[in-house]
């Protein structure tokens, strides 16, 4: 995309952060503004012609706004603003002429009424500290007539200015973005590692991780998110308005290391986690408690803003019933909490690589521009109507750039590689980074009531005493954890709203109460790095990340980041069942012996993943039972007779053609199961090229003979 006034050119990611829509491109006497469409307001005038031509144009499948496009502009107009013309662009919600009043329930909104842009407004604005007005160039308020939340005689004492606009908001985009590998399914990436914890004291294996050049890239921004910066805004961190078409853009053939988990066998994993500690267990039910709410399923839209808002509202509820003695049951189902656990890890862990592994990693400080990410889950349905992702749990890890800066190719090679300083990186970030964080971030937790009520002097104690009261009754309901302090200071700033609100210095000091209560709530932007980027809103953020959890997968990594080879002595059917849901494409087996649980097993796996399935055995009527049912479920059976140079006595399992598990069982559940054996996984590439020769050369034999 390029600028018209600038001829500014950006590509990728780094396009939709520098043509921001309502962002400040210059100052000082002198601006330009890209002003666009907004769904709920009618802009003055209504052509505002942003854009010069369309390069591209689609409807993207995975969103779910009706009639909703994405466009590639040519061109992008950025208006302009100086003391000498007159031009004023004003947005008015296109509801407000047919309402008699804007209700006090309102002030919860993040959506403005009203934004007016030109010139004076802009040098010296006044804005609305409910967010009504998000910028205005009267100096009395537009909307006094009308608004119930209207405090003063001739002027509201929510209504403030002079300021320039440029001091009171960081303007960024919010960013919906969906990506997947192009052409044939099974021969796009290049696998770098196996991932392998423990459950119960026995290895399982719950994913993979590829580098792939042929990624295709959807993303665009739908929104411009208005954080407080110098704007003093009640209830809220920001202000948000949704623009009528997205911008954005395709691209393919990116680079990008891509995180593949088998959600089943990865919801045993956090099932196995949540059972050995109590506090994650409790961290994770109570952010799904306050997200979801009373929902029997569990879902996430990535365009439904109000998600993450509807949850602050839970929490006021919460607070009311904590504090009024209703106190409910607190105990999640483990089923649920498994599924909303393995989504948090993958979302976590996708913001963990960037912000603290590549960023520390990389030379370039613009690197954050360049990379995003994206992750499937079937928690995200509405990204699930590709029926090749209805199964897939995935961390992408993508350059938006065509060719790619090296920067993704290189942290592949290191984990390939087992390289000594990304070991040393992910040591440090578990062993001092995370203590000393929660050290930092949380201390108050030890002693809360002194450092409440430190503030005796300064304020109101009956606005001290509510607090307290919050984190106290908390802390009694829900072990391990702690409230939100967003949450807790929307709730007391709109229960004791006179008292906080009679004079600046009063306000200013609730702002300090707040400022020292704990402020990670199990993930935060310093610890997780949950900020710019991020697919979700920034209320929805916290509820989606896990510090407790990440910490805990991270902490396997030195069992298998850059092992090639992985030697099975125990649960060997578990590692059989693993493997076959990581397949992709093919599957090959030779066994001489061969079970009708194990060909069960394999046609589940097709059932919901198109996979081309090769089993080489013996034709004995040991075996007859199990071949008849897997050619009934269209699994290739290659029968192989016993001759006077002998039988084949080899036992292998080829997935993809990248992974090989080969040892002394035959795949049948004596074998997999009872039998004392042996298996070694591997994805050496020699290792698995030898093993794809001998599969042929099996083949080709038998149909000679």
């Amino acid at each position: 995309m390029m600028s018209e006034f600038s001829g500014t050119q950006k590509s990728g990611i780094q396009s939709l952060y520098t043509f921001t829509p309502f962002k400040q491109l210059f100052g000082r006497r002198k601006y330009a503004i890209i002003l666009v469409p907004i769904t709920y307001l009618n802009s003055t005038p209504g052509n505002l012609n942003w854009n010069n031509g369309i390069v591209d144009s689609y409807t993207p499948f995975f969103y779910s706004r009706e009639n909703f496009k994405v466009i590639l502009p040519s061109t992008i107009n950025a208006t302009l603003f100086n003391e000498n013309n007159k031009t004023s662009i004003k947005y008015e919600d296109m509801n407000l002429k047919n309402r008699n009043k804007i209700s006090k329930t309102d002030v919860i909104s993040i959506f403005p009424k009203l934004m007016n842009f030109n010139y004076d407004s802009l040098i010296h604005g006044y804005y609305c500290k409910y967010g009504f007005v998000l910028l205005n160039d009267k100096r009395q308020c537009p909307l006094m007539n009308k608004c119930e939340a209207f405090e003063g005689k001739n002027a509201c004492k929510y209504y403030y200015g002079p300021v320039s606009y440029e001091r009171l908001y960081t303007v960024v985009p919010h960013i919906v973005r969906f990506a997947e590998e192009e052409g044939e399914i099974g021969k796009k990436g290049k696998i770098i590692s196996l991932i392998t914890v423990k459950i119960n004291n026995v290895e399982r294996i719950i994913g993979k991780i590829e580098f792939s050049d042929t990624i295709k890239l959807h993303a665009f921004a739908d929104a411009s998110i208005f954080y407080s910066k110098y704007a003093d805004l009640m209830y809220k961190d920001f202000l948000w308005v949704s623009y009528k078409e997205g911008i954005g853009f395709r691209l393919r053939k990116l680079n990008g290391i891509i995180i593949k988990f088998s959600i089943y066998t990865l919801r045993d994993y956090i099932k196995y986690l949540l059972d050995n500690n109590s506090k994650l267990r409790a961290w994770l039910c109570v952010k799904k408690k306050i997200y979801f709410g009373s929902k029997k399923r569990l879902y996430v839209n990535l365009n439904n803003s109000n998600a993450g808002f509807n949850a602050m509202k839970r929490f006021e509820k919460e607070f009311d019933d904590l504090r009024k003695g209703n106190q409910q049951k607190n105990d999640c189902d483990i089923e649920d909490l498994a599924e909303f656990g393995s989504f948090i890890l993958l979302h976590t862990l996708a913001h963990m690589i960037i912000s603290k592994i590549i960023i520390p990693i990389t030379p370039s400080s613009s690197v954050l521009n360049d990379i995003t990410y994206f992750i499937t889950h079937p928690i995200l349905r509405n990204l699930m109507g590709n029926n090749k992702l209805a199964n897939l749990s995935a961390v992408y890890i993508i350059e938006s750039v065509y060719g790619g800066l090296g920067y993704i190719r290189a942290i592949a090679n290191m984990i390939g590689k087992r390289d000594t300083n990304l070991l040393n990186l992910i040591t440090d970030i578990l062993t001092l980074d995370f203590p000393n964080h929660e050290k930092r971030f949380n201390s108050s937790l030890n002693n809360m009531k002194n450092t409440i009520y430190n503030f005796n002097s300064k304020i109101d104690k009956s606005i001290l005493d509510i607090l307290y009261d919050v984190y106290n009754e908390w802390s009694s309901q829900y072990q391990y954890t702690h409230p939100l302090h967003l949450a807790v200071r929307n709730y007391v700033g709109k229960v004791k709203r006179k008292e906080i609100n009679k004079d600046s210095n009063t306000r200013q000091t609730f702002k300090d109460v707040v400022s020292s209560l704990p402020l990670c709530w199990d993930g935060c932007n310093s610890c997780v790095g949950m900020d710019k980027g991020c697919m979700f809103g920034p209320y929805d953020q916290p509820f989606l990340v896990s510090r407790e959890l990440v910490s805990e997968f991270l902490s396997t990594y030195k069992d298998w980041m850059g092992e090639a080879k992985f030697i099975i002595t125990k649960g060997l059917y578990n590692i059989f069942i693993d493997l076959i849901r990581l397949a992709q494409k093919n599957i090959k087996i030779v066994s001489p012996w061969i079970g009708k649980d194990i060909i069960d097993d394999l046609t589940n796996i097709k059932a919901y993943r198109d996979l081309d399935i090769t089993i080489v055995t013996l034709d004995d009527d040991k075996n007859k039972d199990a071949i008849q049912l897997a050619e009934n479920n269209q699994i290739k059976v290659i029968k192989l007779k016993a001759d006077s140079q002998g039988i084949v006595h080899t036992k292998m399992l080829i997935i993809d053609d990248s992974i090989t598990m080969h040892g002394s069982a035959n795949f049948t559940i004596n074998g997999l199961q009872k039998n004392v054996e042996s298996e070694v996984v591997s994805i050496d590439e020699n290792t698995v090229k030898k093993f794809l020769d001998q599969f042929s050369e099996i083949i080709d034999k038998s149909n000679s003979t």
